[in-house]
């Protein structure tokens, strides 16, 4: 009798760890995405103590696979007046957004971080100012060429894009 009840527990314990791992092995299905779609080109102006004013266009894509509930995530493509592009990504949450862009021009590698927050206009289009931070100017160098920048961008929405990536 102990030798059945034991068999009987054994296998009932056995039954409870394996469906306990199958369910910790399981993915957990992310929320879908619940918040705005910020995608499309945007027309900006800008302007820091480095460089003066200056003109830009940044298309925002949604990366659907990696936004849920209110957390929109982008992929950033930023092109200059003089056809220069650069790439970057964004967050959003709500209205609110933070960006990262990576400028390369020679040997300068230049981070620039933002924030902004996005706000509706007419006809499903929106805008936002850009308030970013620069660090570094040049890699690999210190001293008075290394001070940093800031700046702002004040950018409209020009058309949608399609909202997918």
């Amino acid at each position: 009798m102990k030798k059945i009840l034991f068999t009987l527990l054994f296998a009932a314990t056995t039954n409870v760890l394996c469906t306990t791992n199958a369910i910790a092995a399981k993915p957990a299905t992310a929320a879908k995405f619940t918040g705005t779609d910020y995608s499309g080109v945007y027309s900006c102006t800008g302007n820091n103590a480095k460089i003066g004013s200056y003109k830009l266009l940044v298309t925002f894509l949604m990366n659907k696979s990696h936004s849920h509930g209110k957390l929109g995530r982008y992929d950033l493509t930023i092109e200059t007046e003089n056809a220069t592009t650069y790439g970057g990504q964004a967050i959003v949450n709500g209205n609110n957004m933070a960006l990262t862009i990576e400028i390369v021009d020679g040997n300068a590698i230049i981070f620039s971080t933002g924030i902004a927050q996005l706000k509706q206009l007419k006809n499903k289009r929106y805008s936002y100012i850009n308030h970013y931070y620069e660090s570094k100017q040049i890699t690999n160098t210190s001293g008075a060429n290394n001070t940093g920048n800031d700046g702002s961008e004040d950018c409209v929405m020009q058309k949608l894009t399609p909202k997918t990536s």
